[in-house]
This record gives C-alpha cells, sequence and structure tokens, in this order.
C-alpha cells in the first residue's frame, strides 16, 4: 500500500514554534511522527514524502543526519525534493543531485526524485512538492503549504504533515478525500472565497 505525507522538517525546533505542533522539542516530534507512521505501514508498504523532510536555511543548517530517521521507519521511503533538500543541495553538495541521492539513500531512503507520478485505484496521482508545479490531467498531491491552504485545491490535495494528525495519509484516505473534492468542494463557489 502507499502512504503520503510531506513537511516533516526535521533538524530544527523552529517549525515546531513556526507551525504551533502540539510537542515540547524536536526528539518528541521524531518520535512521534515515527510511532504515527508505524502503527498504520509495514515494511511492505511505501510511503511518499513530498518534500521537506529536512529543515534547511539560511537561518538554521540542520545535519544531515537527520535523514537516519528513516531507518525507524517501517515501510520504504521515497522522497521528494522540497525547497530545504534543494538548498542543501545547493549548499552543501554543490547542486550535484546524484551525490545528495547517494547520500541520503545510504542512510537508509530508498531513492530521491524530484517529482513522480503513481498509479493505484484506477487512478493517476502526480507527486510534488510545490503546489505551483501542479500537472493537468491527473490528481496531484503535494505539500509545502503547510496548513496555510488547507486540504484541497482544485487541481489536488495538500498531504502535509500538519493536516492529518502528524500521520500519513493512506491510500483510502486519499480516495475518501478525492471523493469529498469531486463531490463537495469542487462543485461549492464559496470554498475558493
Amino acid at each position: 500500500m502507499y502512504f503520503f505525507t510531506a513537511d516533516f522538517h526535521f533538524g530544527e525546533d523552529e517549525i515546531i514554534a513556526r507551525e504551533a505542533r502540539p510537542f515540547a522539542d524536536m526528539d518528541e516530534m521524531t518520535d512521534a511522527i515515527v510511532d504515527n507512521i508505524n502503527s498504520v505501514a509495514s515494511k511492505e508498504d511505501i510511503l511518499y514524502v513530498l518534500g521537506d523532510w529536512i529543515d534547511y536555511s539560511d537561518d538554521y543548517k540542520s545535519d544531515i543526519s537527520v535523514f537516519e530517521v528513516c531507518r525507524r521507519i517501517n515501510p520504504s521511503v521515497i522522497l521528494i525534493m522540497g525547497n530545504n533538500e534543494q538548498r542543501m543541495l545547493d549548499e552543501v553538495f554543490g547542486g550535484n543531485f546524484d551525490k545528495l541521492r547517494d547520500t541520503i539513500t545510504g542512510m537508509g531512503i530508498s531513492d530521491l526524485l524530484y517529482e513522480c507520478d503513481v498509479e493505484f485505484g484506477g487512478e493517476r496521482f502526480h507527486l510534488i512538492h510545490c503546489p505551483e508545479d501542479h500537472k493537468d490531467g491527473c490528481n496531484n498531491l503535494f505539500g509545502h503549504v503547510h496548513r496555510a491552504t488547507g486540504l484541497w485545491k482544485p487541481f489536488g490535495l495538500n498531504v502535509g504533515v500538519d493536516l492529518n494528525y502528524f500521520r500519513p495519509f493512506s491510500e483510502k484516505e486519499i480516495f475518501r478525500l478525492l471523493e469529498q473534492k469531486r463531490d463537495w468542494w469542487d462543485n461549492d463557489p464559496s470554498v475558493l472565497c
């Protein structure tokens, strides 16, 4: 089974205050996210993390060892590049994507991609970090915006960790949300106000 999430921002406590996450510190947040993933996903499953595994910016440069958290997670993890990984790629790896990929796959991540398409339940999904990079003609799953814009956009769903109680979204949950999107949100003009 596939699971989807985004925007862990492992490494810096700043995200806890900025997003009003209910954790005392990064260790507590990391443990909760890992436990929540492992409570629903097995070693046979795949977890797509749609960017920002790491919290990396000009103000705080997280130690890249936070990718080793992946070794504590049951499912295989495929990471889609987020803006924080891009900053790290540029600043630490000199823009060498293959070197970054080799480094973090050596730490337990199964693969690193800029974007990808997956198909399940007869539907096609485009997986990206930033919603502005969405594709027409398919369902888009994205992160990046945290809670700011909610779950729904006309072109897809936000699967950020802040929107699902720090748990990943399962295939079943994605289809439940797609049904709500198609039956209600896409047809209600007041949703866009």
